[in-house]
C-alpha cells in the first residue's frame, strides 16, 4: 500500500479512488505511525457496501473504515447451531434428558405444594431455622443493662449552648475598657466591612449604644457605657 509524505495528497488520492465506486467516501488519511509525516489514503464504506464486498482496487491502495481491509475478518460469522437446553443440562449434571424432565416435574410439584400450605404448616416448616429477630427476653436484658449503666455513670452532662458572634461582640464591648477593632475581628473572625456594618447597623437598631472612645496614642476602643451594661 502506497503512503504519501503530504497529507493533502493522500486525501486527494482517496477522493479519486472513492469516486470510481458508488457508495464510498474519502476520509481523513491515516498516519503510518504515531508522529510520522507519512499518511495512507483512507476510504469509508457503509455497512451495506461492505456486505457486498470491497473492490480489490480499494483494498490494495487504501485503508477502509480505519484499518487495512481483511476479507476474512469482514465475512459474517456463521450462525451458531441451535442448542438443546435439556441436553446441555443433562450433560453437565450427568443426567439423561428423561431424568431432567422428571426432576423439573418434581420441582413444580413442590412449588404447588408450598402454595397450598396453611399458616400452621409454614410455621412448622420454619421452626428449625435460626431466629432473625431478638426475643422479648433479649430485648428486656439489653434494656436492663442500659438502665444499670445509666445508674452507675449518671446522665450525660448537657452541652453548653454555643455562643453566637453577636453575643461575643456584646461581651467584648461590655468590658470596662471595651475592645479594639482588632480584638473584635479576632473574637468574631469576621471581615472588617462585615464587622463595621454589624456595629453601625444591627447592634444600634437593637438598642445598643456603642460608643467609640479615642485616647491619644492608643487604638480606638468600642464600648457600651457602664450605665447601660448595669441596666
Amino acid at each position: 500500500m502506497k503512503s504519501f509524505n503530504v497529507k493533502s495528497n493522500a486525501k486527494r488520492f482517496a477522493k479519486q479512488l472513492a469516486g470510481k465506486f458508488p457508495g464510498y467516501i474519502a476520509d481523513e488519511p491515516v498516519p503510518v505511525s504515531p508522529g510520522a509525516r507519512e499518511w495512507y489514503p483512507h476510504v469509508a464504506a457503509p455497512s451495506k457496501v461492505l456486505a457486498e464486498g470491497i473492490p480489490a482496487d480499494i483494498t490494495a491502495a487504501a485503508f477502509v473504515n480505519g484499518r487495512p481491509y481483511n476479507a476474512e475478518a469482514a465475512a459474517p460469522e456463521p450462525a451458531a447451531p441451535a442448542v438443546d437446553i435439556e441436553a446441555e443440562v443433562a450433560k453437565v449434571a450427568d443426567m439423561t434428558p428423561a431424568e431432567v424432565v422428571t426432576a423439573t416435574k418434581a420441582n413444580k410439584a413442590k412449588a404447588r405444594a408450598a402454595r397450598k400450605m396453611t399458616p400452621a404448616d409454614m410455621k412448622a416448616a420454619v421452626a428449625d431455622l435460626p431466629p432473625t429477630k431478638s426475643t422479648p427476653e433479649e430485648i428486656e436484658a439489653r434494656r436492663e443493662a442500659r438502665r444499670q449503666r445509666i445508674a452507675t455513670e449518671g446522665p450525660k452532662p448537657a452541652k453548653a449552648p454555643k455562643q453566637t458572634k453577636a453575643a461575643k461582640i456584646i461581651e467584648l464591648v461590655s468590658r470596662e475598657n471595651g475592645a479594639t477593632f482588632a480584638e473584635l475581628m479576632e473574637g468574631t473572625e469576621w471581615q472588617a466591612h462585615t464587622l463595621r456594618g454589624y456595629i453601625a447597623g444591627t447592634l444600634r437598631k437593637k438598642g445598643h449604644n456603642i460608643v467609640c472612645r479615642k485616647i491619644k496614642g492608643e487604638e480606638t476602643r468600642y464600648l457600651i457605657p457602664a450605665a447601660e451594661v448595669e441596666a
